[in-house]
């Protein structure tokens, strides 16, 4: 999303139609601003773009808010309105005339069902006189998993619809098996710094092995095929390196679930065996499942 065609293109087919129909894509700009705070890093990363407005009564800054968790997150609301706080905060300590508009969006291509909830949906039972004392603000809530491929496919840039397809498909194993040429096949005149993440990306989704992977690039065009291969050697060095760190994340996992059972606090956990925070929450997810 950092690159600007792919994120115009995102941005005018899954913003609102009123909000994408009134903003001037031309004048889309990356700003170097970032709004996730330290804390709200460890479970989203932000990329904000300004925008103009058709009848330039104003700039809008479309903020996108990517949330790569297998696992849902009830209090997503609170760190939206957190970010958007912290957004405006930054324009004010930067002496901006007006304060643009945030618009975030939450892209979440997660395994579980997650259903669109506004921060007063966690105060149940709620009477309407303490209500009014919340922050009213919404977001835009794109959900891969609620649009079909068919849906996917109708974008004009291939490399968005090969990345938000694989996106979509990441905890399906079966499906990556059968489509891995056609994801491969998809992108067309892609940057080779993007299609080399985007391919490395679809090997360890994937979990193919590598004999199984040289069979499906072998029967792709001889110019991809040398790019796919030239990575292969990168992906299959950089296995080579966990290979070698099995044992140690192994141990790491085990310590980080005994202090976790004897009820260790997590800050605690963190200082003691040098992990993040997001570390010790995927450890809590699999010793829930």
């Amino acid at each position: 999303m950092a690159d600007r065609n792919i994120a115009i293109e995102y941005f005018q087919s899954y913003l609102p139609p009123f909000i994408a129909g009134q903003l001037d894509f031309s004048t889309l700009t990356q700003l170097p601003d970032v709004y996730v705070s330290a804390e709200l890093q460890k479970t989203m990363s932000d990329i904000v773009y300004s925008c103009q407005r058709k009848d330039r009564k104003g700039k809008i800054k479309v903020s996108l808010l990517i949330k790569h968790k297998s696992y849902t997150d009830k209090y997503t609301p609170v760190q939206i309105g957190s970010y958007i706080f912290s957004g405006l905060q930054k324009q004010i300590e930067a002496k901006e005339k007006q304060l643009s508009l945030i618009i975030p969006v939450l892209l979440y291509h997660g395994k579980e069902k997650w259903e669109y909830h506004t921060l007063g949906d966690l105060f149940k039972n709620l009477e309407p006189e303490w209500k009014q004392f919340l922050p009213e603000f919404d977001f835009v809530y794109n959900n891969l998993g609620n649009l079909s491929d068919e849906q996917v496919e109708l974008l004009h840039n291939k490399f968005l619809v090969a990345s938000l397809l694989a996106l979509k498909h990441t905890f399906d194993k079966e499906w990556l098996e059968v489509n891995l040429l056609r994801l491969l096949s998809i992108p067309e005149h892609v940057p080779e710094n993007l299609l080399s993440k985007f391919i490395v990306y679809i090997f360890e989704s994937s979990g193919f092995k590598e004999e199984q992977i040289i069979m499906t690039i072998e029967t792709l065009p001889l110019e991809l095929k040398n790019t796919v291969m030239s990575t292969l050697d990168i992906f299959v060095e950089k296995g080579k390196k966990i290979g070698r760190q099995e044992g140690v994340n192994e141990t790491l996992f085990k310590n980080t679930q005994n202090m976790l059972l004897k009820g260790f606090a997590v800050d605690t956990i963190c200082d003691i065996l040098e992990v993040t925070p997001d570390y010790v929450a995927r450890v809590q997810n699999e010793m829930s499942k």
